[in-house]
């Protein structure tokens, strides 16, 4: 039972720590992607984030945000959602949900590859 009781009690106590060290990196990306962006959220932060790997990640790999550079995710992303728009089955990827994931990736590809892994 004392051992049961300790193992669930670690787990706990990591679980805890992990949504801290998680909640702090997604400050941090907001912070940075503030400055690009005034009044940049959280909430658009994991927007860009989720819709970058449900919409791009359904057609290919995910690249790391960090292999290019904010001209090359400029050209990249609206080239992008026009093909991905043209293929999709009634499901386009519209305006805003493009901005946030151009937003997104932007803001990371300032992060070094091996720290935009972790987010």
């Amino acid at each position: 039972m004392k051992k049961s009781l300790l193992i669930l009690s670690a787990i706990a106590l990591v679980a805890c720590g992990t949504s801290k060290v998680s909640t702090n990196s997604i400050n941090a990306d907001v912070a940075r992607g503030a400055l690009k962006y005034p009044g940049y959220t959280a909430a658009e932060f994991t927007a860009g984030k989720t819709a970058n790997e449900n919409y791009c990640g359904s057609c290919h790999a995910l690249k790391s945000a960090s292999s290019k550079t904010e001209a090359q995710w400029n050209t990249i992303v609206p080239n992008m959602v026009k093909r991905a728009n043209r293929k999709a089955g009634g499901v386009a990827i519209d305006a805003k949900t493009q901005e946030s994931i151009l937003k997104y990736l932007v803001t990371m590809s300032s992060v070094p590859a091996t720290m935009s892994k972790a987010n």
